[in-house]
């Protein structure tokens, strides 16, 4: 309190100046109406840019809430497109015995890198959530990788920008399908290899995967064409900018194919009869 009453006696002559500033200001603004329709317009100004400055903090710290619900949202509409493609077309759906052939969960990822060749990405979801090993990881952009390790709680994914993973994708445009596969270097971009020299492809091409695997859906996207080389006899290499950018990957839907099981003991009882 003594402080205070020191810092007043030490300043009162501009305590006292500002005061009568203060004072004339207002009566200007109350006499005149010029003067006050320009400071109200002015002071309106101010609190709505106040106004939107604080709206777009808060909106800011709600932004993680909001990108989870709109994560769970999608997660429900590409299971009842997966429902809707197992149901015949002319008959009516009852989506509460109609089963697609995948089925799609959310994940989010804890741990990540992509400054190796053997990179890894760790989920949040793992045993007690239903995930085994080989479901396919996808993001809103594009393909992730497949499980490949998993525990009680987490699961560790195999990512595309993995040397040691291989998948089966082909050129949407005309269905010739290779194996993709990262070459160790430049996380952004892969190589689509075993496309036929006479092949139709040029840059901008968007490359999925073939379907042809148990793990992955038909027409998951990949990536696009960025070059075509050319110089080797029979077979072109395509590199491929990856659609989704591993370096800011946060969200991603685990994929699980309901009929993969079913698929793998038909091929190899047909495999054994050979």
């Amino acid at each position: 309190m003594k402080n205070i009453i020191k810092l007043i006696l030490k300043y009162h002559f501009t305590i006292f100046f500002i005061l009568l500033e203060i004072v004339a200001f207002s009566m200007i603004v109350q006499h005149n109406r010029y003067q006050r329709t320009i400071f109200f317009r002015q002071s309106s100004s101010l609190f709505c840019h106040i106004s939107s400055y604080i709206s777009d903090i808060g909106e800011y710290f709600n932004l993680k809430a909001i990108n989870e619900k709109l994560v769970a949202e999608n997660t429900g509409l590409k299971n009842t497109i997966e429902e809707l493609k197992s149901s015949h077309p002319f008959v009516s759906i009852d989506t509460s015995k109609s089963e697609g052939d995948y089925l799609y969960m959310n994940a989010r990822t804890v741990n990540a890198n992509f400054n190796k060749t053997k990179n890894y990405i760790t989920l949040d979801k793992g045993i007690v959530n239903g995930i085994r090993k080989e479901m396919a990881v996808t993001s809103r952009d594009g393909v992730v990788g497949i499980i490949q390790n998993i525990s009680n709680t987490y699961a560790v994914v195999l990512p595309l920008i993995n040397t040691n993973l291989k998948i089966s994708a082909k050129i949407k445009k005309n269905g010739y399908y290779g194996s993709l596969q990262w070459d160790g270097n430049d996380y952004r971009y892969s190589y689509l290899n075993d496309i036929p020299f006479h092949v139709d492809v040029a840059q901008g091409d968007t490359i999925v995967t073939s379907g042809f695997s148990s793990i992955f859906p038909e027409g998951e996207l990949i990536g696009f064409v960025e070059t075509v080389d050319r110089e080797t006899a029979n077979f072109l290499t395509i590199k491929v900018q990856l659609a989704t950018d591993f370096g800011k990957l946060s969200d991603v839907y685990i994929v699980d194919n309901r009929k993969k099981e079913e698929k793998e003991t038909l091929e190899k009882v047909s495999y054994d009869e050979r």
